[in-house]
């Protein structure tokens, strides 16, 4: 390759680096909102980050004054009760880790998505049955009164062949006494509607208890 050809296309790299992509007005106008909104965002979070960093940096030059004070005996007793405060933390935490571990397995037994569990987590297992209990009368009126619209007018589902009969009676109908399983009820109410009302019609499921397509 000639000189004169190397010149050539160096001019032209300069000419496609100088380029600049151009934006409409409106879409600067959103760029420049998002970067602004990003920015408040990061500023605000660098904004509480410092404040707690001098909190805790005050809060250790004035835990360090007053233990300069203390004689060995007081030292002795502010380490007891620093102990006894992180103990009692640490009891804390283990106890909301195994209410929440209680709390999801009522709602498993009871065929609930754990999903559910802020809602009706208490501070112990009675005030969580409490919660639970009150959660699933709500969804259990709900669910009635839309079942009642869905079937309502609807004409009673004849039985199939004996294997389709079989199938939504037995245990592969989520809606039977034996195959008895929310989340297959939501996965079918949800994907499937009719097939839903027949498996329900077909089962025949108490009219008093929690079933999706209620």
């Amino acid at each position: 390759m000639s000189e004169e050809e190397k010149n050539q296309e160096t001019n032209q790299g300069d000419q496609q680096s100088d380029e600049s992509v151009t934006f409409t007005d409106e879409q600067q106008a959103k760029i420049d909102e998002l970067i602004g909104q990003q920015h408040a965002k990061w500023s605000k979070k660098l904004d509480q980050q410092q404040a707690e960093f001098k909190q805790q940096l005050t809060d250790a030059q004035k835990q360090a004054e007053e233990r300069a004070k203390m004689t060995a005996e007081q030292k002795a007793e502010a380490d007891r009760k620093q102990r006894e405060a992180e103990m009692a933390k640490q009891n804390q935490e283990l106890a909301t880790q195994i209410q929440e571990y209680k709390t999801k397995s009522m709602l498993l037994d009871k065929g609930i998505s754990p999903d559910m569990l802020p809602l009706v987590m208490g501070a112990d297992e009675d005030s969580t049955s409490d919660n639970l209990g009150l959660l699933q009368k709500y969804v259990d009126d709900q669910v009635q009164a839309a079942t009642e619209k869905l079937l309502a007018g609807k004409q009673a589902v004849t039985t199939g062949s004996n294997n389709t009969s079989s199938q939504e009676a037995g245990t592969n109908n989520p809606w039977s006494k034996d195959g008895w399983n929310l989340t297959k009820q939501t996965e079918i109410y949800n994907t499937d509607k009719e097939q839903a009302q027949k498996l329900i019609a077909s089962a025949q499921p108490i009219s008093q208890s929690f079933y999706v397509g209620k």
